[in-house]
């Protein structure tokens, strides 16, 4: 089979997947041997999609699906993906960007996305979505004590969602919302949806990165950024400004007010005595070909 197959890994890119790898695959998730499955831009004959989604549904070791760049076609593979959801219960991880779904395609998936016990991490980056899917997708945001709700949340270059989209994910976000990674980058927000999302970031005592690269913010906005991490306290260690008509001097004040947050923040929590310690930088995430090492043990 072409691609990368690892222990508990299956990764393909690209490939037009024949009807015999296909079956390979679902034979591998059937008997749990799988836990990272990528098959990120391939063609799949609409017959073995099907039985595809019928493996997914039925295993019980698969914890990450890398479906990018087209692979669920329309609305009849978001439907059969749905159902697959509503049968699975191990996965954790779902990316879906540069899939053609539109509000109605996201409409036919969440409800299995938020009955999903351990869904935390949802990239719907480039999937042609608007307003409506804003009201989805907040209903995934927080935790209810049946599921942990999302952490990690992408939704780059979906330009049709507007100031009221916008508006309604800042207000879901601030209410209830354990997110960690938001990453909102190319789409149209503007200073008015940066000035909400500081507000957000005010509030949270969880998110850690925030991606508005390509937003349309000017340098109004990037001084309100500024004064949020210069005057309170933030959980946030990573904000991404460029490709704005925010001024270079303005992001390197925001990131050194991070950095310098950050670091108190590591000493507040180091231990009294001297002992192992270990660190993790955040990264952005965009359409993204996952590796069997981002699959924890």
């Amino acid at each position: 089979m072409p691609g990368n197959m690892l222990l508990g890994s299956i990764q393909i890119s690209g490939e037009h997947l024949s009807t015999v790898e296909v079956r390979d695959i679902c034979d591998s998730l059937k008997n749990n041997s799988t836990r990272l499955l990528s098959l990120r831009g391939c063609k799949i004959d609409d017959e073995d999609f099907g039985p595809l989604a019928t493996a997914i549904g039925e295993s019980k070791s698969i914890v990450q699906l890398n479906l990018n760049l087209g692979v669920v076609s329309d609305i009849h593979r978001a439907r059969l993906l749905g159902e697959a959801l509503t049968r699975n219960r191990s996965l954790n991880s779902l990316f879906l960007h540069g899939s053609p779904l539109g509000d109605d395609g996201l409409s036919v998936l969440v409800p299995s996305l938020s009955t999903h016990p351990f869904l935390t991490s949802l990239d719907l980056g480039d999937c042609r979505l608007g307003d409506g899917s804003i009201k989805l997708i907040s209903t995934l945001l927080p935790p209810d004590g049946a599921r942990q709700g999302i952490h990690d949340l992408t939704l780059s270059a979906n330009p049709a969602i507007t100031a009221r989209g916008w508006a309604q994910l800042s207000v879901a976000l601030a209410s209830s919302s354990t997110i960690r990674t938001l990453c909102l980058d190319y789409n149209s927000i503007g200073d008015y949806g940066a000035g909400m999302l500081a507000v957000v970031v005010a509030g949270s005592r969880t998110l850690e990165v925030l991606d508005l690269e390509g937003t349309g913010m000017t340098e109004f906005g990037g001084q309100v950024f500024l004064d949020l991490v210069q005057n309170y306290p933030v959980t946030l260690k990573q904000l991404v400004l460029s490709e704005n008509g925010v001024s270079e001097e303005t992001q390197q004040q925001v990131s050194s007010c991070l950095s310098v947050n950050t670091e108190d923040a590591a000493q507040e929590a180091a231990p009294a005595e001297p002992g192992p310690s270990t660190s993790a930088t955040p990264g952005r995430s965009h359409d993204r070909d996952t590796s069997a090492a981002a699959v924890e043990a």
